[in-house]
């Protein structure tokens, strides 16, 4: 699979999932790009894993794709450094629990500039290249949470739900091409002590359904390479997916607001 010139590009990826499907991506074989803040943590873990994988590439751009600019900047620097994308994981996110009114609307601005048009974005500048190489793969990160309507979550739940609509969307326009598109939608995933103390609010539903980032990242690139169009990680998870189906639509807001309601009093 390696090739000098041809990378996986992987958002977010200085921590957590993202984290995890580099890692993951580069234990098969693949060069990658670790896109992700400029933080000294998304150097630790490129150079980690270039001691790890000492004949393959990687190489990392400390950017906030919060910013209207940032997703030009990332294909810019690949275009500058001859990188060829051949899977593109639309991985970085932001979520949060509480009522409403308890945030800025300049954090929600930012949120939904990350979860939803640095995905477009990001897609929309690489996909041109991509289609032009035998084969490639699109994978964007939703949430189960994209499958409700959540009170006190409401805006991230919004946005995981555009994150799988666009993909539905893109992959049946691109179901004759060289380029497959694939939805991760992962339940709790422990990825930082922020999601550690709200998972922790959650209880027993959480504790049947929650995942390490390594083995949601494994379940994720295994069925998009054999081009499955959906990945829910856990027996759990696919089956409050399907009881979702059943529940009445009212009882579900009422059952999603008692399991969020705490979290927004913190």
């Amino acid at each position: 699979m390696t090739n000098s010139k041809k990378f996986a590009l992987v958002t977010g990826s200085s921590n957590g999932i993202g984290r995890a499907i580099a890692e993951n991506c580069a234990a098969r074989g693949f060069n990658v790009l670790l896109v992700a803040l400029p933080e000294p943590k998304l150097e630790e873990v490129t150079n980690a894993l270039a001691a790890k994988y000492p004949n393959q590439e990687f190489h990392c751009l400390g950017v906030n794709l919060m910013d209207a600019g940032a997703p030009q900047e990332v294909f810019q620097w690949c275009q500058k450094n001859n990188f060829v994308v051949d899977i593109l994981a639309n991985n970085a996110g932001l979520g949060n629990s509480g009522d409403f009114l308890s945030k800025k609307a300049e954090f929600y601005f930012g949120q939904m500039q990350l979860n939803m048009v640095a995905m477009v974005m990001l897609t929309h500048h690489f996909l041109p290249e991509m289609q032009k190489l035998d084969k490639a793969y699109i994978l964007n990160v939703a949430s189960m949470a994209s499958y409700y309507d959540i009170p006190f979550k409401g805006i991230y739940a919004a946005s995981k739900k555009f994150v799988s609509s666009f993909s539905h969307s893109l992959r049946y326009e691109l179901k004759d091409s060289n380029v497959f598109v694939s939805i991760l939608c992962p339940a709790a995933v422990l990825t930082n002590p922020e999601v550690i103390k709200r998972d922790a609010n959650m209880g027993f539903v959480s504790k049947i359904t929650r995942q390490t980032a390594e083995q949601v990242a494994e379940y994720a690139l295994s069925r998009m390479f054999n081009r499955k169009p959906v990945s829910i990680p856990g027996v759990f998870p696919k089956f409050y997916r399907t009881l979702g189906r059943v529940i009445p639509h009212r009882m579900q807001l009422r059952m999603l607001a008692n399991a969020f309601i705490k979290q927004s009093r913190e």
